[in-house]
């Protein structure tokens, strides 16, 4: 017969323990579904807070589109990435973060300055209805066929006239993002 009042005093009581906190676990993700949805109602309500928090306080922009832009190219200049990528949209700013980073490790931060400055010239305001957001267009010449990595995968890029669009967001503070670049 098991003695119960000595069976923790020994080593043997170890993967008795192990079973009685296992089995409470399955009885309460079994029987109390609440507990474990509750724990995932709690971490979306975190994320959310987290969002809205970051979104809320952001102050980073300008009082329009271009200085906004402008901003952006300065904190490049002095390769202010954590800046840089405050310019953007609460959403896009940690994987901006990211590209700007991986841009600078490979040395190719300046380059990037240059192209921006070069597609500012080329802008066009496009019209809009929306009093919050800003279209600008520009046309890019690429003179040879070349190729890229985006994304982990190798693009071929021809020759040629691309156009392309750059978006700008007027936040509720009244400060202007950028959610396409």
């Amino acid at each position: 017969m098991i003695n119960w009042k000595n069976i923790f005093k020994s080593w043997a009581g170890i993967p008795v323990l192990i079973l009685i906190v296992l089995g409470v676990l399955w009885i309460l993700t079994t029987f109390v579904p609440g507990l474990s949805q509750s724990y995932e109602v709690k971490k979306i309500k975190n994320n959310i807070q987290s969002f809205y928090e970051r979104y809320l306080g952001d102050e980073y922009g300008g009082k329009t589109p271009e200085e906004t832009y402008e901003l952006l190219i300065m904190a490049l200049k002095k390769g202010d990435i954590e800046l840089a990528s405050k310019y953007f949209v609460a959403d896009k700013q940690e994987r901006w973060e990211e590209t700007l980073n991986e841009y600078k490790e490979k040395g190719f931060l300046s380059d990037f300055v240059v192209e921006l400055e070069e597609i500012k010239s080329d802008w066009e305001k496009l019209p809009s209805d929306d009093m919050d957001i800003t279209y600008f267009e520009y046309t890019i010449f690429i003179k040879e066929d070349s190729k890229t990595t985006f994304n982990g995968q190798e693009i071929d890029i021809p020759a040629g006239d691309y156009t392309n669009e750059s978006i700008f967001e007027k936040s509720e503070k009244g400060i202007w993002k950028i959610q396409i670049l």
